[in-house]
């Protein structure tokens, strides 16, 4: 794309001209392009992208009504960008689970299970979940925030740790979820 600078002749210039070149207008500046061709057939992987980038859209426009959502957005946002562009990048982009580091977890109430967990925006919550090694259920709940680790503490006490399994689940802000297992030996 091009953009127009200084031209007097060109500024707020939009729309199309002689079949060819289209002009917008973003950010006060004028930009013009190649007219978008539209596809007349659309393959079963087009059809996925374009539903996925539709709910990303609407996920957008719910965040941005919301005030201070809104002004989380538009705080992360760089230069050009706006607070609807980066809620529809962050819609794209599942939160991860870095590192499970369990030196701290001894099965007695109170050890704590150390989580890394990053997103391109913010991470909203990460989840625990212990169950002994037959998959019975020890305990679950909430991690804390704390910097830039989460961590958790345990509730429950379990006598045996070999074989029991850690699930850590991390949730970004548009609910993206990303789970990662770790078994100990």
């Amino acid at each position: 794309m091009a953009e127009s600078k200084n031209n007097v002749v060109m500024k707020g210039t939009s729309g199309k001209f002689a079949d060819m070149i289209v002009f917008r207008q973003w950010f006060g500046r004028t930009i013009m392009g190649k007219i978008p061709r539209k596809v007349q057939t659309e393959s079963d992987v087009q059809r996925g992208i374009r539903s996925k980038f539709k709910l990303a859209a609407a996920y957008a426009r719910v965040a941005i009504a919301d005030p201070a959502t809104k002004q989380l957005y538009s705080k992360m946002a760089s230069p050009g960008q706006t607070a609807f562009n980066l809620a529809l990048a962050d819609y794209f982009t599942p939160p991860t689970v870095d590192n499970i580091d369990t030196d701290g977890y001894t099965g007695v109430v109170g050890s704590k299970i150390e989580i890394e967990a990053n997103d391109d925006f913010m991470v909203k919550s990460v989840d625990v979940k212990i169950a002994k090694a037959d998959g019975t259920l020890i305990e679950q709940g909430p991690a804390v925030a704390d910097g830039l680790k989460w961590t958790y503490t345990a509730t429950q006490a379990n006598p045996v740790l070999s074989g029991t399994k850690i699930t850590v689940t991390a949730k970004d802000l548009p609910a993206n979820m990303t789970a990662l297992d770790k078994i100990l030996a």
